[in-house]
């Protein structure tokens, strides 16, 4: 049981799914915050918030070591 624990821990996947999960988060909680909160417009939010976690996205994926692997 435990290697399959370890397996899971250590598979691609999981850290794949670990990193979607936590930017769809953040994709809500600050699109939430800069509509909602600080009253910018809806246009300017959406793109500057996406962009923002689309770049920041590949950089964890490449500190996780997902991307740029031989």
């Amino acid at each position: 049981m435990k290697e399959k624990i370890d397996f899971i821990k250590n598979h691609s996947f999981f850290k794949y799914s670990w990193v979607g999960a936590v930017f769809t988060v953040l994709n809500i909680g600050l699109v939430w915050l800069f509509i909602d909160v600080l009253h910018i417009p809806t246009i300017i939010s959406s793109a500057v918030v996406v962009g923002g976690l689309f770049v920041l996205k590949y950089f964890f994926y490449k500190w996780a070591g997902l991307v740029g692997r031989k």
